[in-house]
């Protein structure tokens, strides 16, 4: 995938259209990664989630038995 960059600064023109006031570059994916820091694979992105579930279950189940053992 490719990634279309201005290197001078972004306008609106008249009726809303994107304007690059500079000249437009290419971009591969690789040459933004290098820009912007490396981003997460998509194994890393899986993982991740599945910890974030289990943060969620495990508070959601914790205030579910704090609420029954409260009555």
């Amino acid at each position: 995938m490719n990634f279309l960059a201005c290197d001078g600064d972004w306008l609106q023109g008249a009726d809303g259209s994107p304007i690059c006031s500079g000249s437009l570059v290419a971009l591969t994916v690789e040459e933004m990664q290098g820009l912007y820091g490396a981003a997460l694979t998509w194994e890393q992105v899986t993982e991740l989630q599945g910890e974030a579930i289990v943060l969620f279950a495990t508070v959601f189940g914790f205030l579910v038995l704090k609420k029954v053992l409260k009555q």
